[in-house]
Order: C-alpha cells, then structure tokens, then sequence
C-alpha cells in the first residue's frame, strides 16, 4: 500500500514536491510508522521504482515467451510500454538525475536496464540470430543499440502525449495500440518506399 500510494504521488507531482508525512497520512499511517518500513524517501523511491521494473519485466517475459515473430514481439512491448506508461517519464528522469544521491542512481539504473532494455536486447538478438532482422554486421547497429533506438521512440511518443489532453479511455488504449503499430513499423520498414542504393 505504501509504494503504490508513494508511486502514484510521486508520479503526479515529483520526488521534490512529495513529502513522507504526505505519503504517511495518504495511507493513513504516522510518519514513525512509515520510517519502520522505509528509511527514508530516498530508499522509497528506489522500492517503487524496483516495483514498477519488476512488474515491467514480469509482462514483457510473458509478451516473449507467447509471441514468436520479432515484428509481434515489439509490437506488443510497445503498445504495453505506451500505455502501461502514461506518467511524464521526463520528470521522472529529471528526479533521478537531480534528486538522488549517486547509488540511488546506480540502482535505479540497473532496475530499469534489466526490466526494459535487456527484454528488448533479447528480442533483436533472437531476430538477428534467426534470420528475421538484418545482422549487426548487414546494418551496421547492434541489438543495444537497436533496443535503445526504440526506448527513445517510446519515450518521445510518451513525451508528446503528456502535452495533448486525454480522450476517453477506449480511445486512449485505441490510440496507443496504433502509435505501437506506426513505431514498429517505421523502425522495421523504415520510411522510404524505395529500397536504399547500394554501398
């Protein structure tokens, strides 16, 4: 109850803004009660942001081990990242950087590293290994790199989304389902509709 409450105020107004007595009588806690589970804010954050990855990296293992085609695979991490995903990750990104101390950091890194870009590293190998992607060597990029080319798309459509006011709920979860489609597309197929000119 606490890291759910914490996540949501957290999300809503940034790390700075949000006190624990907030947190504390959001629960319906006192802040000695808080303090018994968490030492302080800080070691909160990192336990919701540890809740957010772990529940991230649970779907996308189902999302992989379901789906077998690369193009199906992204898609559905896509479409679940866009609109299980909705809050201003560039604040949140900013408190990471600008609030917390260098091993909260560190921390917070390699929680999002091995919930996020390690499923999608695993599906551009899985790809490039069986023939459905063009290898590294073919392209010239990597499954990183091809992994994090996407996590910025994701992040960019999350960003411009944040500043359009939301429509009904059907039409939201309609909307992301067909930005997932648009940005799979355009980083598998690209935007030309002519094939590149040979080296």
């Amino acid at each position: 109850m606490i890291i759910r409450t914490a996540k949501e105020l957290f999300m809503e107004l940034g790390y700075r803004a949000v006190s624990t007595r907030q947190i504390a009588d959001a629960c319906g806690l006192t802040q000695p009660a808080l303090y018994h589970h968490f030492k302080d804010k800080q070691a909160l954050y990192v336990d919701v942001m540890r809740s957010v990855c772990e529940g991230t990296r649970s779907v996308l293992d189902g999302i992989i081990q379901r789906e077998t085609d690369v193009r199906h695979r992204l898609y559905r991490i896509t479409a679940y990242m866009l609109a299980s995903h909705p809050e201003d990750l560039s604040r949140m990104m900013h408190d990471i950087r600008h609030e917390l101390a260098p091993e909260s950091q560190r921390i917070i890194y390699e929680l999002w590293r091995s919930a996020y870009l390690t499923p999608l590293i695993t599906v551009f190998e899985a790809g490039q290994h069986d023939g459905q992607l063009r290898s590294s060597a073919q392209f010239g990029i990597d499954a990183e790199k091809s992994a994090r080319l996407l996590m910025g798309l994701i992040n960019q459509t999350l960003a411009a989304a944040s500043t359009v006011s939301a429509a009904s709920t059907a039409d939201t979860k309609k909307n992301w389902d067909d930005q997932a489609q648009m940005l799979i597309n355009v980083l598998l197929f690209g935007l030309s509709a002519t094939p590149p000119p040979s080296a």
